[in-house]
């Protein structure tokens, strides 16, 4: 009888567990990678210094440092969408992937999101969290 319950239970749990994991798997492969915005520009260590720092010079950049997996990062998304839309050759929206480029070190980034609006070739504004379009578009037109 013992045995019999051992036994029943382990399959319990293998089924379960292969459930799930299919579950998952299935999951994943039904979420299609959304393409990006538009109006928002992906920044990198190599193309920071012109995409950036020169472009700011004629207008203002927003830029936006993330990370795939960080929850706020995904929430700011769709605001930083809408700015970009709206702001459309007013000022550059832009992002930076801080799993895959350095540059955030250069400018001590230790929590994410951090957006920063760049004037001029300097940080005029720095927001950390999760931003409402109204603060961002204030900044980015004062």
């Amino acid at each position: 009888m013992k045995r019999t319950g051992v036994i029943i239970i382990s399959a319990v749990v293998f089924l379960l567990i292969g459930g799930l994991f299919l579950g998952w798997s299935a999951y994943k492969k039904s979420q299609v990678e959304k393409p990006a915005a538009a109006n928002i520009q992906h920044f990198s260590d190599e193309t920071f210094e012109k995409d950036v720092v020169e472009t700011s010079k004629t207008m203002p950049v927003l830029v936006d440092f993330y990370a795939e997996w960080c929850f706020p990062c995904r929430m700011l998304e769709p605001i930083l969408e809408e700015v970009a839309n709206e702001m459309k050759g007013k000022a550059v929206i832009g992002k930076v992937n801080t799993d895959k480029n350095m540059i955030g070190r250069k400018f001590g980034i230790s929590k994410i999101p951090a957006v920063f609006i760049i004037k001029n070739g300097e940080i005029k504004s720095a927001f950390y969290g999760v931003v409402p379009k109204e603060t961002i578009v204030k900044a980015l037109t004062e």
